[in-house]
């Protein structure tokens, strides 16, 4: 018997009727269950699906029961792995805490003395660069924290890091010596809560580091007189630096030297100086009426430092340094993004930042009323949280040198 073919638009109605039905080749055959139609005969063979199967042929389909992981396998699979990757990890975090950790004061030093590395075109290359670097950074975060050396610690420290930076480090070697050179002026840094320290050998101490100073202020390369001109402010508060004013004063009027370092020196004469000094005061006016725009960190460091001596006639540049409006309109020479094509832009406001708080510390002890207001109202509205902790620790310091 030859089952009628479907037209198409009885497959679709068949669909929304919820038909059952088959295709073979063009012949569809169907169930119309759904719409009052029977085949009696086809009902009654039964579907192989709807075929239960029996005999060993259904047990073998019938699925086994799975057994729970015991104890012991989770232990094999989990625990036992995890234990060997922890004792791993914990040998190799030894090795790199051995291998790694930062050397004590002592351990330092020493090691800047021993030969290091080896140097390619006058550059110090290798992992003994690194440590090295290590080294001479621990020398001046550790004195950075200490308590305060005891006189003899000074007197002996300081002609370790003249041994150092005579005969054991080069210029070529870049950050390691200037780092030798700033630890070599903190280590004569004068400690509030320390009596003074005078001894005949103290003061010599004192003397052979201002000489050693004042030589590398005259260096050839220019970052180790940048470095040495800076690491001389350590030295505010010693009777030694009469001795050391007029060199300083001398590289920030040369108009032959670098800017960077008329720069540093404009820095550090404010803290080696005092009111009295009119030398300081003169040449550091005569740097402030610098009408060079590109030199305008030069004029913001020399007023800075007479601010620190309480000039109060640069009040006015003062409050300007203090104002975020007025920062976000200056035009900074950039030279160090692209030596070679230096050019004018605005301010980062982590450059900003960074000016707000230097002006902050150099304007301190200017008793002009306008000025304090502008350092109160920038430590308590300040939308950065690096300036106004600033302005907290500068009252903070205040109130207890008040005391």
């Amino acid at each position: 018997m030859r089952y009628p073919t479907v037209p198409s638009y009885v497959e679709s109605r068949c669909i929304h009727l919820h038909c059952g039905w088959q295709r073979s080749g063009g012949i569809v055959k169907i169930d119309f269950a759904g719409v009052g139609y029977k085949n009696s005969w086809m009902d009654e063979l039964p579907m192989p699906s709807q075929v239960r199967a029996t005999g060993p042929r259904a047990e073998a389909n019938t699925p086994d029961l799975i057994e729970p992981p015991s104890v012991k396998l989770i232990v094999r699979l989990f625990l036992i792995p995890l234990l060997i990757v922890a004792a791993a990890v914990g040998v190799m975090f030894l090795i790199g805490l051995l291998a790694g950790r930062e050397p004590t004061l002592e351990e330092a030093v020493a090691r800047l003395k021993a030969p290091g590395g080896e140097r390619t075109s006058n550059y110090l290359v290798g992992p003994a660069s690194k440590q090295r670097y290590l080294d001479a950074k621990t020398l001046v975060d550790k004195m950075k924290a200490s308590e305060g050396m005891t006189e003899a610690e000074r007197i002996a420290l300081a002609s370790q890091l003249i041994d150092i930076v005579d005969n054991h480090t080069q210029a070529a070697e870049g950050e390691v010596q200037h780092f030798i050179l700033l630890a070599l002026g903190r280590t004569w840094q004068k400690n509030p809560a320390q009596p003074a320290l005078n001894s005949p050998q103290a003061i010599e101490s004192r003397n052979q580091v201002v000489a050693t100073l004042l030589k590398y202020a005259d260096a050839p390369e220019l970052a180790t007189r940048k470095a040495a001109v800076l690491a001389t402010v350590y030295l505010a508060g010693q009777d030694e630096t009469s001795a050391i004013i007029p060199k300083i004063i001398e590289k920030l009027k040369d108009p032959k030297e670098d800017l960077d370092v008329r720069i540093a020196a404009a820095t550090v004469l404010g803290p080696l100086s005092d009111s009295s000094n009119q030398p300081v005061i003169e040449a550091l006016n005569l740097a402030m009426r610098n009408s060079d725009p590109r030199e305008s960190e030069l004029v913001w460091s020399a007023t800075l430092s007479l601010a620190e001596l309480n000039q109060t006639e640069v009040a006015d540049t003062i409050l300007k340094l203090l104002d975020r409006k007025e920062l976000a309109q200056l035009q900074y020479y950039d030279r160090e993004s692209d030596p070679k094509n230096p050019k004018f832009r605005n301010l980062s406001d982590q450059e900003e930042q960074r000016i707000l708080i230097n002006t902050m510390l150099g304007a301190r002890k200017l008793q002009v009323s306008a000025v304090q207001e502008q350092l109160k109202k920038l430590t308590e509205t300040d939308p950065s949280s690096r300036v106004r902790e600033a302005g907290r620790e500068l009252f903070q310091q205040d109130e207890k040198a008040t005391k």
